[in-house]
């Protein structure tokens, strides 16, 4: 069996290899740990098995999060990275010791290319790299079995504002069935038992977001199952995620003074598309009553008196006749 720091010793000494061996550990850590809020002690260590020239073993530490395609376009990181393994690949073709150094790395770097959304060119090209040399150098790929769970990485909090009472969750989402998904059903039956209501998540646990009750609340069920409104705008992100873009999402729950249930919900999300370009969207959910919840909570059904004229309220007119002097 071989010895991987005897493996990277060797690597360390070919010419031109040790350049060649921070690229590849930039690259790794790029991709395992782009978006983690908390990176300081991943850092820290990476540099400190750098500083001891393990770089291999920090460049095949565990993955933490996945990363978004626009993030690194952005930085215009994926030409770099093409070059590297192409650089890899030359590298290889010329020494069987660099080859057998490289295959963990490259096997990771498969992995977590495994992970990230297909539908970008730039994925598409570096992952066709790095299968090129694990081909040429004879190794098996292998699957990815354990999901990231990325749930650490979002957070919620609960406040007043101007009398009303804010659940608030916030995060960036993970790409559906690329990361591991949580939900309690002791959870959710704590919070909707009895209503008529679901139990709803703020940001829906398959972008990998907590299953606990800090991220429920009471919502109309017809609004979060298939084809209701807010469950069309999660439908919306999961397209978007799986064709590259990152989104980072807040997701703000508003309750009356005294009332437990939430009467609207105030969504604002920013992405960042394949291309590195960013856009800021907004959009505010009503959360009625249904016929359900009314009849499970013994709310009367509300009947408007002869000549009453029930009213929509614009709310773009509305915002603005706030702003004005």
């Amino acid at each position: 069996m071989s010895n991987p720091a005897k493996q990277a010793d060797n690597l360390l000494h070919h010419p031109d290899a040790r350049a060649l061996s921070l690229d590849l550990l930039g690259m790794c850590l790029d991709l395992a740990g782009l978006v983690d809020p908390t990176p300081t002690s991943d850092a820290a260590s990476a540099i400190l098995s750098l500083v001891r020239g393990n770089w291999l073993d920090a460049a095949i530490s565990g993955v933490s999060m996945v990363p978004y395609v626009g993030d690194l376009a952005k930085a215009g990181k994926f030409p770099r990275y093409l070059r590297t393994v192409e650089r890899a690949i030359n590298l290889a073709r010329e020494s069987t010791v660099v080859a057998d150094a490289l295959r963990p790395v490259m096997q990771r770097l498969d992995q977590l290319l495994d992970l990230l959304p297909s539908g970008s060119t730039d994925v598409q090209r570096l992952h066709a790299k790095v299968r090129q040399f694990l081909t040429e150098n004879r190794v098996t790929r292998v699957a990815v079995r354990i999901l990231p769970d990325i749930s650490r990485h979002f957070s919620y909090r609960q406040f007043t504002h101007r009398g009303n009472t804010i659940r608030e969750a916030s995060g960036r989402l993970g790409v559906p069935g690329q990361v591991m998904q949580h939900r309690s059903s002791t959870a959710q039956r704590g919070v909707s038992s009895g209503t008529g209501d679901d139990a709803g998540h703020l940001i829906g646990n398959r972008f990998g977001a907590s299953g606990g009750p800090e991220n429920l609340s009471q919502q109309n069920w017809v609004q979060n199952r298939g084809g209701g409104t807010f469950h069309d705008l999660e439908n919306e992100w999961a397209a978007s995620l799986h064709g590259g873009t990152g989104i980072v999402a807040r997701v703000q729950d508003v309750m009356r003074p005294g009332e437990t249930r939430p009467f609207m919900r105030r969504v604002q999300w920013s992405e960042v598309d394949s291309a590195g370009r960013i856009t800021h969207h907004e959009r505010v959910f009503a959360n009625p009553h249904s016929t359900r919840s009314r009849n499970a909570q013994d709310i009367p059904t509300e009947v408007f008196p002869p000549g009453h004229i029930a009213q929509v309220i614009d709310l773009n007119a509305f915002r603005a006749s706030r702003h004005q002097p």
